[in-house]
């Protein structure tokens, strides 16, 4: 149910698409304005006229609320009120030219990625960088190497931001504390996408049509997919979100299952013209943007399509309907519609077995027609021609001809006769286990010997028939939960991994290692110790054991660290690993620093240094975190630089420049404040030329002015 519509073609190229938070969305053109479009009417709601937005435009971005509209034309920023058409604020950057711009979704920051390979955050309501979050092509080997350098993608999952770049690099970050950075090497080409698919997975793509998952928690864990296409330009998760969905420079959009790792459909949407972007909204229209400016909307098959075929009991339209789009198997819906078919195909057999061929007929008409289904409904039949011999064969218990008549039909398997075949062979299957076990061979030989030329039985019988001590000793192993042994065991004979006892104590195991992950999610360490113990001596889950261990480790630390009132270590806990993300009390400890930031940052627009000492106190030195406590401190030295210079006290200015230069070494914003102070006081500083000073990024640390009480 893919259905088409076009919405609209622009007189200029789309430079901006988004979505908005009521579901309408929003575009911008090269030369004609912005447009705010109903995408259930395909008609613009509001027309974005503005002089400075247009061919000088570098980059362009929407508020979720569609209240704001921000476009850099070059090196400044322009922050618009879409109601009223108002300019709200002006900012003139020094970092390069701005190719990137975004907002943080739920916050009042913004960040941009410049040609100079730097991502900066600023606010919306303000004019001063706040932080240069990560820089690419950095360092005198690379800048000697460096021609053109680049941001070439940003993305954001709840509080974690990740940035491509120069390279092929990727850059992911927590937004509130810069910690738990990691930097992917993921090609040597520009990666031109980034979505994340959760907290631990995050998909990447380059122009070369290359697609990577990489796993966040183990770092070296990475999932390679090759496309056919060339400058891969987004990725979407899907309302199933264990499909992407790639665009590229082609008429084609590619759906990607994300657990195989493979290409699905390469083919799944196809267009006149090659695709320039794709959206999605909250009520699943795709929205996609071509290259000849065209806007296309495309209804997408839902859950909910399914549901409604399940009330009106049409499962035949459910099932081409799931058929045609892969992204629906697997839904809540989807096995809801195998239950009901399962249901109907059980009465079909149970008709069936009382000789009444019409009625089963008719149960399945409906399904003769779903290619998936029909081969299956076929067999039901043919399987039933054999039922009288088969219950012959079953009452003269020549089970293994009954076996084999229920191997070529497997809808005589669902009989009554089959199902108490089963039980009686396992019930000879154990005895014969215990026999073997106090060393009567014989006497299991012989309990066994029935099922001898049963051909799907006897892989598992040749194990007993033919006294192997392996088997023997699998038994008391398991028995004796020992896991070193039985897996030992499993690795030489891949046979005793079907053995009823080895099923069911594998799962046990599982159960047990999902237990100590939720253990751990809920701050009970203790607990997952206890449970890690029991399973100590099982040789694959080693490692993650090692891991779960060390874990609940830090748990304990944490736990501990926090009930001292010791906040610094907390944080120092949570920024050595990403694995507590999940546990309250990490949550509320991020919370308060969140809280704290919230207050240093406000007090650093106002030059306040000392709010700022005395809001952290002695977290001022976390240093996990210095790199986010520094440019807050950097921050209110550059408020109270301007703010001197707006009094015109031109001399205390000067004396916190050169205070500046000493604790922070010089960099471009404190450089463009130089620049300005001398314009206007005509007066050189000592240290104008001085544009390679630079000191490491912590060293404010050693500095009395800010360290002392």
């Amino acid at each position: 149910m893919l259905i088409k519509q076009a919405c609209y073609k622009a007189r200029s190229e789309i430079t901006g698409l988004s979505i908005l938070e009521d579901n309408s969305f929003i575009f911008s053109t090269k030369i004609h304005g912005a447009k705010i479009f109903s995408h259930k009417s395909c008609s613009a709601t509001q027309n974005l006229s503005i002089e400075l937005l247009g061919a000088k435009t570098t980059a362009v971005a929407f508020s979720q609320k569609s209240d704001l509209l921000a476009f850099a034309n070059g090196n400044i920023i322009y922050i618009i009120n879409t109601q009223n058409k108002m300019l709200l604020q002006t900012i003139r950057t020094n970092e390069g030219e701005i190719s990137l711009l975004t907002f943080v979704p739920d916050t009042k920051y913004m960040i941009t990625g410049t040609v100079n390979g730097r991502v900066m955050q600023y606010r919306y309501d303000g004019r001063s960088p706040l932080s240069r979050l990560c820089s690419f092509g950095q360092g005198k080997e690379r800048l000697a190497r460096v021609k053109t350098n680049y941001v070439s993608a940003f993305t954001f999952y709840k509080e974690y931001f990740a940035v491509s770049g120069y390279g092929g690099l990727i850059t992911v970050l927590k937004m509130s504390s810069y910690t738990n950075r990691y930097n992917i090497t993921a090609s040597k080409v520009r990666v031109s996408a980034l979505c994340f698919l959760n907290d631990d997975k995050l998909v990447s793509a380059n122009i070369d049509g290359f697609v990577q998952i990489h796993s966040l928690k183990k770092h070296h864990s990475v999932k390679n997919i090759t496309t056919p296409f060339r400058n891969i330009n987004s990725i979407l998760v899907m309302p199933n979100p264990r499909y992407i969905m790639v665009s590229a420079e082609n008429k084609n959009l590619i759906l990607i299952d994300t657990l195989s790792a493979k290409i699905v459909s390469s083919s799944y949407l196809s267009f006149k013209e090659n695709v320039q972007q794709i959206k999605l909204t909250k009520d699943n229209n795709l929205l996609v943007v071509l290259n000849n400016n065209e806007l296309y909307k495309v209804q997408l098959p839902t859950a909910e399509h399914l549901k409604s075929f399940l009330l009106s009991n049409e499962l035949d339209k459910a099932y081409n309907l799931i058929e045609k789009d892969p992204m629906l198997q697997g839904t809540r819906e989807h096995k809801r519609v195998e239950v009901v078919y399962e249901n109907l195909y059980t009465q079909a057999v149970n008709a069936l077995i009382n000789s009444n061929t019409k009625e089963a007929r008719k149960l399945m008409q409906k399904f003769s027609a779903i290619k998936s289904k029909k081969d299956d409904i076929n067999s039901i039949f043919k399987a039933f021609e054999h039922y009288p011999r088969f219950k012959t064969l079953y009452l003269e218990k020549k089970y293994a001809l009954a076996y084999a008549m229920s191997d070529k039909h497997p809808a005589l398997k669902r009989t009554k006769q089959f199902k108490k075949m089963e039980e009686i062979f396992k019930e000879a299957f154990t005895f014969a286990q215990k026999q073997i076990l106090i060393g009567r061979e014989d006497l299991a030989k012989e309990i066994l010997s029935v099922y001898a030329t049963v051909v799907s039985k006897k892989p598992i019988l040749k194990l007993v028939l033919n006294q192997n001590k392996d088997f023997i000793d699998f038994l008391k192993a398991i028995h004796e939960k020992n896991h070193l042994l039985i897996e030992k065991l499993v690795a030489k004979n891949e046979m005793f991994s079907q053995i009823p006892t080895y099923i069911t104590l594998k799962n046990s195991t599982q159960t047990l290692v999902d237990k100590i992950r939720k253990e751990l999610d809920h701050g009970e360490a203790d607990n997952a110790i206890a449970l890690i113990k029991q399973l100590i001596d099982t040789p694959s889950l080693k490692d993650e054991l090692q891991e779960l261990y060390k874990e609940a480790k830090l748990v304990q630390k944490l736990q501990a660290s926090y009930k001292d009132s010791d906040f610094k270590t907390c944080y120092q806990i949570l920024d050595s690993t990403n694995t507590l993300d999940n546990l309250e009390l990490s949550r509320l400890l991020e919370i308060h620093w969140s809280k704290l930031m919230n207050k240093c940052e406000e007090s650093a627009l106002k030059g306040d240094i000392k709010s700022i000492k005395k809001i952290l106190g002695d977290l001022i030195s976390i240093k996990s975190r210095l790199d986010k406590i520094g440019d807050m401190l950097r921050l209110s030295f550059h408020t109270k630089i301007k703010a001197l210079m707006a009094k015109r006290s031109f001399k205390s200015a000067e004396n916190i420049i050169y205070s500046y230069i000493d604790i922070f070494g010089q960099d471009s914003e404190v450089f463009s404040i130089m620049k300005t102070y001398e314009k206007v006081t005509k007066n050189r500083l000592a240290i104008t030329n001085a544009k390679d000073f630079s000191l490491p990024r912590d060293n404010w640390l050693n500095s009395s002015l800010i360290m002392s009480n």
